[in-house]
């Protein structure tokens, strides 16, 4: 069943931009912010979005955990970005007022470490979040006409959406409806088992990976098929692996994964870590049909809850 769906982002609304990963370079995040502003939003940074902890994360754990609750209970908040991913997120899961965004459901966009708050807002809440782009890459480098009208048409409520693919993207042929999971395939498998495991049976799987050798690659989707995960899903979408390994093993990998499995599977899509990110719904329908070469969302993807 589909996740419940936050509200739309309405023109000129305020944008919370947080960072509960790693920090970031201010100016690269003062640019972007300029970008949505000139769109006519207001933009709020958080104050922790240039601190560094340890080389890594953006501030110490309680600074990001406050930043983040501040936000989720903050009415005046339309939308939630993110500066960037790397690390962190994990580290705070447990402490997040997941109660607040429930009360005032508001669209929340990242994607990489952001991966593991998206899988914990949909165990914790049943809410639906959006896997798309962050402020340091997608925004300063601008994203191109068509992934910028997706992106406010669907948060605007825009449906059905469509986008149409292209041969060499279709891996396996065939079609599938069901809800769509996933996000960096590492923060997947980091949060197996833990009480933010968010895995759809019967749902539509897709994943991203960026600077992983293929031996590494191979190793988690190893582990996703010894935990039986790879045979329950109807579906995979698989977005663009930004230095992974080398192209002819990474063919090798993906057939010998998923060619005999008898499911529809995609590639090369434009989501991931080269930036200018398609904002796909987690916990929303989906369907493939390679036949007519589309991947469709029926619904609104804010709003009142869709009906089971």
């Amino acid at each position: 069943m589909p996740l419940l769906t936050p509200r739309p982002l309405p023109p000129g609304g305020t944008i919370a931009v947080l960072a509960i990963s790693s920090p970031s370079k201010a100016d690269r995040i003062e640019h972007a912010a300029s970008i949505l502003e000139r769109k006519g939003f207001q933009v709020r940074i958080a104050p922790n979005a240039y601190e560094v902890e340890r080389s890594y994360l953006a501030g110490p754990d309680d600074l990001r955990l406050r930043a983040i609750n501040e936000a989720f209970r903050d009415p005046a908040i339309d939308a939630i970005m993110f500066a960037r991913g790397g690390y962190g997120a994990m580290r705070i899961l447990d402490r997040i007022d997941y109660a607040a965004l429930a009360e005032n459901p508001r669209p929340v966009i990242g994607y990489s470490d952001l991966t593991a708050l998206h899988q914990a807002v949909a165990r914790e809440t049943g809410l639906s979040t959006f896997h798309g782009p962050m402020l340091n890459f997608d925004i300063h480098g601008g994203l191109s006409p068509e992934i910028e009208r997706w992106f406010f048409a669907m948060l605007s409520g825009e449906a059905p959406m469509r986008w149409e693919l292209t041969p060499d993207q279709i891996a396996v042929e065939g079609m599938a409806e069901g809800v769509l999971f996933g996000g960096c395939l590492s923060l997947t498998a980091a949060l197996l088992d833990t009480p933010y495991d968010f895995w759809v049976d019967d749902g539509i799987w897709f994943w991203e990976e960026v600077d992983e050798r293929n031996y590494r690659l191979d190793r988690m989707l190893t582990t996703l098929r010894l935990s039986g995960r790879l045979r329950a899903i109807r579906g995979v979408m698989i977005g663009r692996l930004k230095d992974c390994g080398n192209d002819p093993e990474l063919e090798v990998l993906i057939h010998e994964y998923f060619t005999g499995s008898g499911i529809p599977v995609l590639r090369n899509l434009p989501f991931g870590h080269h930036g200018d990110n398609l904002l796909l719904p987690v916990g929303a329908r989906v369907r493939i049909d390679t036949s007519a070469r589309t991947v469709e969302f029926p619904d609104p993807l804010v709003g009142p809850r869709i009906p089971s």
